[in-house]
């Protein structure tokens, strides 16, 4: 039996703004979704969204039929070339999008690459949002993350939700 995932953040509207006027929960659209932190050499993987102005973890919607664990390794081979050994998978997040009238759970991981990262193969939107794979060391995360200015409402939510995964697993990637 696995153990309990803790929740290691729960955004919404009102995160950003406390006068915001939520949806009502019921009319929200689920998307779960897999992602997290990705080791390679003393280095995280980040994607840089150059078009937006942020960076955020590896990671993505799961697919229909695809276990949280598939998804995951699906979306670090598409995004990172790479194959993974799990470390840790004891986290989740909690988006509510408002103007997208979203609820995303995602289930996150901590993992290792296994061999060497290959190509990337990032889609169509992710092309056209500038996506960039950048292995940035440990020690650089913080500032690089603290850098970011996002453009966009989605932008917000990924920053804010990718520097609380970073921080809630802070102790294990040392």
């Amino acid at each position: 039996m696995k153990s309990p995932r803790f929740v290691i953040c729960e955004i919404s509207d009102l995160t950003f703004s406390p006068e915001a006027k939520l949806q009502p929960f019921d009319t929200y659209k689920v998307r779960t979704a897999a992602r997290g932190v990705l080791i390679y050499e003393g280095k995280i993987a980040l994607l840089n969204v150059t078009k937006k102005n942020y960076h955020k973890l590896p990671g993505g919607g799961i697919e229909s039929g695809e276990s949280n664990e598939e998804g995951f390794r699906r979306e670090l081979l598409e995004e990172t070339g790479s194959n993974c050994e799990l470390m840790d998978e004891a986290g989740v997040t909690i988006e509510y999008r408002d103007q997208f009238n979203l609820l995303q759970i995602s289930y996150i991981y901590l993992a290792k690459v296994v061999g060497t990262p290959g190509k990337v193969n990032f889609v169509h939107d992710e092309i056209d949002d500038g996506f960039k794979l950048e292995w940035v060391p440990f020690n650089e995360i913080e500032s690089v993350m603290n850098k970011d200015n996002p453009t966009d409402y989605e932008g917000r939510f990924i920053s804010l939700r990718d520097k609380e995964i970073l921080a809630f697993y802070k102790d294990k990637i040392k």
